[in-house]
């Protein structure tokens, strides 16, 4: 399978959205493809190397996006809204330029042993956690139900940590929620240590923020 990807400074999760603007001449072209198609392209974090410029640096594994919603500017720019499908890994490159197409596999969603019961006890903490944030930050508290469902939660909770993009990449590419939710335990307790005594909240998260490319 062939995808046009896009890579950006944020990780994209399955079911999440993320807002786009689109610019650069090459994307311009690239969602000119995509609109015209199945409106799929693939979100992939960079490794190294910038949004804007030369083509930078990503990283193997990805998420597929659909857009949902397309405001077009007079001079060809873009504000584009899509979701998250399904992870991917890139197995070759179709096209290398003007933007990389890259020829993906999509990868399975495994749930994983005692995935249930992590993602109830993973759900509370996210909940503290947010909770503490939002104290933290002088704003008022927000209700924000966790899915049941262990990979939807997994993936909730992933999009919603304000952790660095290695942190982020690490979460997408876990094999199964469990292991995923596992992870995410062990960073919220570590994220809340921060808040509740230091006083230090991480990295703003950037899976749902508007990246300028």
């Amino acid at each position: 399978m062939e995808l046009p990807l896009f890579p950006l400074s944020s990780v994209l999760y399955p079911g999440l959205p993320i807002p786009l603007h689109i610019f650069e001449e090459r994307y311009r072209e690239m969602f000119g493809r995509v609109l015209a198609g199945e409106r799929r392209f693939g979100v992939v974090a960079i490794a190294r190397g910038r949004e804007v410029g030369d083509l930078p640096e990503h990283h193997p594994v990805g998420c597929v996006a659909e857009v949902r919603e397309v405001r077009r500017y007079p001079d060809g720019r873009l504000d584009v809204v899509a979701w998250g499908e399904r992870r991917f890994r890139i197995e070759g490159i179709a096209e290398p330029a003007p933007y990389i197409v890259g020829d993906i596999a999509l990868l399975p969603e495994q749930t994983g042993a005692g995935a249930e019961r992590l993602a109830a006890r993973v759900g509370w903490l996210f909940t503290r956690y947010l909770t503490t944030l939002l104290r933290f930050a002088s704003e008022g508290s927000e209700q924000l139900e966790v899915p049941d469902d262990p990979v939807a939660a997994s993936y909730l909770i992933a999009a919603g940590l304000q952790i660095e993009l290695a942190d982020k990449q690490r979460l997408l590419v876990a094999e199964t929620a469990a292991e995923r939710l596992r992870t995410e335990a062990g960073l919220l307790r570590r994220e809340l240590a921060l808040l509740e005594h230091l006083h230090i909240a991480g990295p703003a998260t950037s899976a749902v923020a508007f990246t300028p490319n």
